[in-house]
């Protein structure tokens, strides 16, 4: 349990991390690494869009046409909709950026949280000095190695103008680009360049974010307006209309379709088809509502053109299905993609499989079937399972139906065979795939989820019908079922069944007492065993790294556990019944609740005590003692991890990990190991299994 200690310890320490440090008016041209907060880009206040960038209220970049990027709960950056690879440092800088088309970008920041060095795949890297003022005034730009080009900066004001001098020497060390760059607040006003002078006009909104940017004293100069939406702006009178730009704000060129607010161009406006004929569908991510606007022909319309937008069809929703004369579309934020989802019916359900560049998620459209009258029907997510499988029951004709990724497996080559549980194994061309859980129990129509099959066939009831122990090597039968080791009868064995290797004891040629599972995913299992069936007290840990520790009856979750992800850190802790948590008992732990020494519920509940000796405990507890499942952290650096009963006592089966890092997995009794288990002695490497006395030695090989 030195992960739990660690992630004990990492919770008590962590704080909201820092950003890169911007200073947009003493020096507007300090590079900046990737861009993921507002201050990159140089937006102030309550920001929801700009320029066709949409952020929540943290500042948080979280949409930039076409990607979508996702934060933990303390504002640091973790990915995006495109699978590709972001890390960071301990401040929450942006360190690495690996496309996952391959392509890699590095980042380093001093002390400062200045950028001081970039590097890409393509060979180009560039170092970064400041002054003591944290300005930038040089850049040493590399390609392939070789020395390209250097860029030098002096600052200076006048009045409230900064002035930076800019020279460039090139390869071949002979000078290149000079010019002065005057910034006001910011933003460029001037330029002194060897070709003449140019001033430009910026225009700020209420905010003091730039909304307007043009060449002086030219007539006919482009304009480059940006329309920022704010927060703030959420409950203000707006007039919508759907219209046509060019893009570039220029005066020629193929028009494309747009959405105006109070006359301004809002890029953050989703326009997509509607489901009538020439309809629009107008989708507004700040307030959360769909517009139709009907009978749009465009050919037929110009750039002045101006239709209002009026006709709500939904108000408060991201998604939405939209039905008419017998078709649909589905939306998510506005946009339908039809060409990146699949779909199918599970009795009355509508369910949509999507992939967003590379995340599949599934949706839900419930009792579609009996809702045809009604054109706006609510869709909901319904997972972030890229393995997207669903079932459901039709208990009166007795038959089920499976959807994988919003489309119905081939009946025609599929059978099944049921696990002692009653839960289904589905084989596609005589391959288990995919395994209907809680099906005994599933309630008619309603959608269950399933679960990629993983060897569970395999590793229930086995039969040996041969009584000669001395030859457990030679034990198979047809299932691939073999005891490679010991006395898989009655005793200590190991069995292996299609890469599954399990360590237990046997009665009966069934395991029983304690068993020790490894899967060829990665995944694994040691606690109790009846009867061939998890039962007890156990430790499940899935390939994804998360965990299980609690009680099991019948090969599932049942009675007291809790759950950790990949990162250790605790998830949900509960009753458990079938599978299923059905009493909560860690919410105040997981919301961080404390009082005094205790995170969570010390009474009655699942939380975490500090002793005055140090000493941690992590786990449930009942009127105030230690009970059911927890893991205990001494100061010396040793735990525990398992079963305690309602007198605080270690009793029943649990992990020992002692200083010197030895590891006992079994019995306990009255607070000392005793019974059956398996000891890892750390210096040795020896791996002993047997009947151990409370004095933690081995007195026989099985009882």
């Amino acid at each position: 349990m030195k992960n739990i200690a660690f992630v004990l310890l990492l919770g008590l320490m962590c704080q909201i991390t820092t950003a890169q440090k911007i200073d947009k008016e003493n020096a507007p041209r300090n590079p900046i690494g990737f861009k993921h907060k507002k201050e990159h880009f140089f937006l102030e206040g309550d920001i929801y869009a700009s320029d066709g960038k949409t952020f929540d209220r943290n500042g948080n970049l979280v949409y930039n046409y076409g990607t979508r990027y996702y934060y933990d709960d303390n504002g640091r950056i973790i990915g995006n909709n495109y699978n590709d690879v972001i890390k960071l440092d301990a401040r929450g800088n942006v360190t690495t950026f690996k496309y996952n088309s391959g392509s890699e970008y590095t980042y380093k920041f001093n002390d400062k949280n200045l950028l001081v060095y970039e590097e890409n795949t393509y060979g180009d890297e560039t170092t970064y000095e400041y002054d003591s003022k944290d300005r930038l005034v040089k850049a040493i730009m590399k390609r392939k190695g070789k020395f390209y080009q250097e860029r030098n900066f002096t600052y200076s004001k006048k009045g409230d103008t900064l002035i930076v001098d800019i020279k460039y020497i090139k390869e071949n060390n002979q000078p290149g680009f000079e010019g002065k760059s005057h910034y006001l607040n910011g933003y460029l006003v001037k330029e002194e360049l060897s070709s003449g002078t140019y001033e430009y006009i910026v225009e700020t909104d209420s905010k003091g974010n730039k909304s307007n940017f043009y060449t002086a004293n030219v007539p006919d100069a482009r304009h480059f307006e940006t329309f920022n939406r704010y927060y703030s702006d959420l409950n203000k009178p707006m007039k919508l209309e759907f219209g046509y730009y060019i893009p570039g704000g220029l005066k020629k060129g193929k028009k494309q379709e747009a959405v105006y607010i109070n006359g301004k161009h809002a890029k953050d406006i989703a326009i997509s088809k509607g489901i009538k004929p020439n309809e629009k569908l107008i989708y507004d991510g700040l307030t959360r509502t769909y517009y139709s606007v009907p009978n749009v022909i465009d050919d037929t319309n110009t750039l002045e053109t101006r239709i209002p937008i009026t006709e709500v069809i939904s108000k408060g929703e991201e998604l939405l299905s939209y039905a008419y004369d017998g078709k649909f579309i589905n939306y998510v934020c506005g946009y339908n993609r039809v060409k990146s989802r699949d779909f199918a019916f599970l009795g009355p359900h509508m369910i949509d499989y999507r992939v967003d560049k590379i995340e599949g998620i599934t949706y839900i459209v419930e009792n579609y079937n009996n809702i045809k009258h009604k054109s706006v029907k609510t869709m909901k997510e319904l997972s972030r399972d890229e393995e997207s499988i669903f079932y459901n029951r039709d208990l009166e004709k007795d038959n089920f139906f499976i959807v994988v990724k919003g489309k119905h497996i081939d009946y025609k080559k599929a059978r099944f065979e049921y696990l002692s549980n009653g839960d289904p194994v589905i084989f596609i061309e005589e391959q288990p795939l995919y395994i209907l859980n809680g099906f005994k129990n599933a309630r008619n129509l309603e959608v269950y989820k399933g679960s990629p099959y993983n060897g569970e066939l395999k590793n229930q009831a086995q039969t040996v019908s041969t009584t000669n122990t001395n030859q457990a090597t030679q034990q198979q039968d047809d299932t691939g079922y073999r005891c490679t080791k010991g006395d898989c009868i009655n005793g200590w064995g190991q069995v292996k069944v299609n890469n599954i290797v399990t360590d237990a004891t046997f009665k009966d040629g069934k395991i029983e007492g304690v068993a020790y599972i490894t899967y060829p995913n990665g995944s694994y299992y040691h606690g109790e065993y009846k009867n061939n069936r998890r039962s007890g007290t156990g430790y499940y840990k899935w390939s994804t790294g998360n965990v299980y520790i609690g009680e099991w009856k019948d090969g599932i979750q049942h009675g007291y556990g809790y759950t950790m992800n990949s990162n250790g850190d605790v998830v949900s802790a509960g009753i458990y019944e079938e599978g299923k948590l059905v009493t909560d008992l860690g919410s105040a732990y997981v919301r961080g609740t404390s009082l005094r020494k205790c995170v969570g519920d010390c009474s009655n509940g699942f939380g975490k005590f500090t002793y005055n000796n140090g000493d941690v405990y992590l786990g449930f507890f009942k009127s105030g003692q230690r009970s059911k499942i927890g893991t205990y952290l001494w100061n010396n650096k040793s735990s525990y991890t398992g079963t305690y009963t309602a007198d605080g006592r270690r009793n029943g089966y649990g992990m020992y990990t002692y200083v010197d890092r030895s590891v006992f997995k079994g019995m306990f009794t009255n607070d000392r190991i005793d019974g059956l288990g398996v000891m890892n002695y750390s210096k040795s490497g020896n791996v002993v299994q047997g009947v151990f006395n409370n004095k933690g030695a081995k007195i026989k090989d099985y009882e």
